[in-house]
């Protein structure tokens, strides 16, 4: 498959597949043991995922735009991020609506939609990440001001416009994908398909080198290196409060730090699952553009588990707030739970609570 693209890449190459040689490779025996009999399944468990993210994410920004929940910088990012994840799951049921089980399109509006899908997808999800590095910045910065400075950084307007200071070149610079491929017809039928563009194949394949390569370290490696990073910052400025709590009085030390703890949590917990989810995804494009020969005949294959990460990780976000906050899973029972079911929960409660106080009476 790459010979035809006369690309050249950086480290020694596989032999060509489908050769003799080929058939003996353990990544060879990977792609025919995991990846072929996964292909099957794979459109109806992304499908069932998207779906989930897409419903999810909906609810998220009903129940943090609420006055209860929006009067935190915090939130107000997180109600971001659920929109990138939102625009995000849009964009792959766009794509699996699209592409409808055929590698072909019924008209030259399809493919071209197609490509701009893809640029969304890619453009939302990055900027989701960035959104969760620059709430952690923000958090960090706060461990260490004095209160009037740290309620700006943490204010709810402040986050707003960290957030689009973040998106807006995010969305910009993901526009080099849009010239990876371009639309070609396949038969007189009418049917066209995406090809590789000119631009890609040009130079031994070096703009398809430079967009595998800044797709996975712009948009993948930095934002987890700096999310790391900064989860390191916020522990130690946890420990530190922790220590100086010692010297307050309890009723004082308890109140502060339980805020601390909760929030910076909260935060901790989506660096971690980012960091899991995000990481392999960026190293695998690294990888594939250094490698670029061996990514189009081998490598390309396995994207289809970085796609479940990523859609994965468009989900934790809805996860995560429903474990760790409970004003969250109280505003979301009282918005989406039905009233019946609501009174049922009730009635169950009070009934246990009266028959525990009649036994306890009856033993004494």
């Amino acid at each position: 498959m790459a010979a035809e693209y006369n690309c050249t890449q950086y480290f020694s190459q596989y032999p060509e597949a489908n050769s003799d040689e080929a058939k003996d490779l353990f990544i060879t025996s990977l792609i025919d043991t995991i990846v072929k009999p996964y292909r099957p399944y794979h459109y109806y468990i992304l499908t069932s995922l998207v779906l989930f993210a897409f419903f999810a994410n909906i609810m998220i920004v009903i129940v943090i735009s609420q006055k209860e929940m929006r009067s935190s910088g915090v939130n107000v990012t997180m109600m971001l991020i659920a929109v990138c994840d939102f625009g995000c799951s849009v964009s792959a049921l766009a794509q699996l609506l699209l592409r409808n089980f055929s590698d072909y399109y019924s008209s030259y509006i399809t493919a071209y939609a197609q490509l701009i899908v893809d640029y969304f997808q890619i453009a939302f999800h990055a900027s989701s990440l960035y959104l969760a590095v620059g709430m952690s910045f923000c958090r960090a910065i706060s461990l260490v001001l004095t209160k009037d400075t740290r309620d700006t950084w943490q204010s709810p307007r402040y986050a707003l416009r960290l957030g689009i200071v973040l998106c807006l070149p995010v969305f910009f610079i993901a526009s080099t994908n849009l010239f990876l491929n371009y639309v070609k017809e396949k038969d007189e039928n009418g049917l066209v398909e995406l090809e590789v563009s000119p631009l890609s194949v040009a130079n031994s394949c070096w703009y398809m080198k430079f967009a595998l390569v800044l797709s996975g370290s712009l948009f993948k490696i930095i934002p987890c290196i700096l999310m790391s990073g900064l989860s390191i910052v916020i522990l130690g400025k946890i420990n530190a409060g922790k220590q100086r709590a010692i010297a307050l009085s309890r009723s004082q030390s308890d109140n502060t730090q339980s805020k601390i703890d909760r929030s910076s949590r909260f935060i901790q917990c989506i660096i971690i699952i980012f960091v899991v989810t995000e990481f392999p995804q960026g190293f695998f494009s690294v990888v594939g553009g250094l490698s670029i020969n061996d990514y189009i005949n081998y490598f390309q294959f396995f994207s289809v588990f970085t796609n479940l990460l990523a859609y994965f990780n468009t989900t934790t976000s809805f996860i995560i707030y429903s474990t760790l906050s409970s004003k969250f899973r109280k505003l979301f029972v009282q918005l989406f739970v039905p009233r019946f079911i609501k009174d049922r929960i009730g009635k169950s409660s009070n009934i246990v609570v009266v028959q525990s106080t009649f036994v306890e009476s009856h033993v004494i």
